[in-house]
């Protein structure tokens, strides 16, 4: 299921998430995540005249300088020799089928050690699971640092700290998930879904209204909506 702010579009299991499914506004930036990055959906922003801001996917495209010599982006950024949240950029060129070459720019900053950690460990858990194939050492080592790729022409530090932001939308849609079942949709048919969503999104809404004059403790806080959600289902 894709959401937008105007619509919602019902597609099967064997259909991605991409750009170039929704229609972009001129003058807005359009902040996403790894999966969105691909040649395709940056020109469909740029087409429109807005800006993009996206986590960079290892092996999604090729980077090249502006001779449009191929160049190692994992090699690019250990140069900058980064600490602990330092960031850098590098501007270079993607190249699309025409052979025509696009300017990028790639902003990255080393996480802390404590985050590096968390994700080698995601890594070998989903490898253990079977959901990834063995990860290359140069993957692993890319991971060390936030990468973003962009058109804009914000600081470095900017980028990073724009980026964060996605992460209080994600911080909601998993409350969704995990708090009022929006994992599995249970019918094919849009007029149903939307009921469906429009209806849980009702319920999501009455309850953070009835939360917020309510003194629950925080570790109370699923019990209390599993209480008033029950209320009006019943």
């Amino acid at each position: 299921m894709i959401l937008s702010a105007t619509n919602i579009e019902l597609t099967t299991n064997k259909e991605g998430e991409k750009l170039t499914r929704h229609s972009i506004s001129e003058g807005n930036i359009y902040v996403a995540d790894r999966i969105y990055c691909t040649m395709s959906g940056k020109e469909h922003v740029l087409s429109n005249n807005s800006d993009f801001l996206i986590r960079f996917k290892s092996k999604a495209f090729h980077l090249y300088n502006d001779s449009g010599k191929r160049i190692c982006l994992l090699s690019e950024i250990k140069t900058k020799e980064l600490g602990e949240y330092e960031s850098s950029d590098l501007n270079c060129f993607y190249k699309l089928s025409c052979g025509t070459l696009r300017p990028i720019r790639i902003v990255f900053m080393k996480k802390d050690s404590k985050a590096i950690d968390e994700t080698k460990r995601k890594m070998d858990k989903k490898v253990s699971k079977k959901q990834e194939k063995s990860v290359c050492a140069d993957t692993v080592e890319l991971n060390e640092y936030i990468v973003l790729a962009t058109s804009l022409n914000y600081t470095n530090e900017q980028i990073p700290e724009l980026y964060r932001t996605r992460w209080q939308i994600e911080q909601v849609f998993y409350r969704l998930k995990s708090l009022f079942g929006y994992d599995n949709v249970p019918s094919k048919r849009d007029d149903s879904v939307n009921a469906w969503f429009y209806g849980k999104l009702m319920l999501a809404s009455l309850c953070e209204k009835i939360l917020k004059g309510m003194p629950f403790p925080p570790m109370l806080e699923t019990k209390a909506i599993d209480i008033i959600t029950a209320q009006f289902m019943g």
